[in-house]
């Protein structure tokens, strides 16, 4: 049995018996798809009202960011402030503990970005 098999898949099968599939082509409309998602994102925009700034900092430990909001006890022993001046205006960009971490920020930025960083003391 098993040679007749493998004689007949070797073969193939004959023109008069395949069956022949039709393929209902798919018209993809990616606009469509996301429009349940958009109309989701609008109303959760609406039901959160406006959005405010929520004071964050940013520690990198082991290769891994990790963002945690910023106590008040945090934001008071800040001493220096790093601002950036833009076509736009003033970004504060951040806040440092020492003088010593502020001036290695903006020396870091300086060399990498080609941005000029004005330490402010607080």
């Amino acid at each position: 049995m098993g040679i007749l098999m493998g004689r007949a898949f070797r073969e193939g099968v004959e023109k008069h018996r395949k069956i022949s599939m039709r393929v209902k082509p798919r018209q993809w409309k990616p606009l469509d798809d996301l429009k349940g998602l958009t109309s989701r994102t609008q109303q959760t925009k609406l039901t959160m009202g406006p959005l405010q700034e929520v004071p964050a900092m940013v520690r990198i430990e082991e290769e891994h960011w990790i963002f945690e909001r910023i106590s008040q006890e945090v934001l008071t022993q800040l001493t220096h402030r790093l601002v950036i001046h833009k076509p736009s205006g003033t970004e504060a960009i951040g806040g440092t503990l020492d003088l010593q971490t502020a001036v290695e920020v903006a020396r870091r930025m300086a060399q990498k970005n080609g941005q000029v960083v004005m330490i402010e003391p607080l």
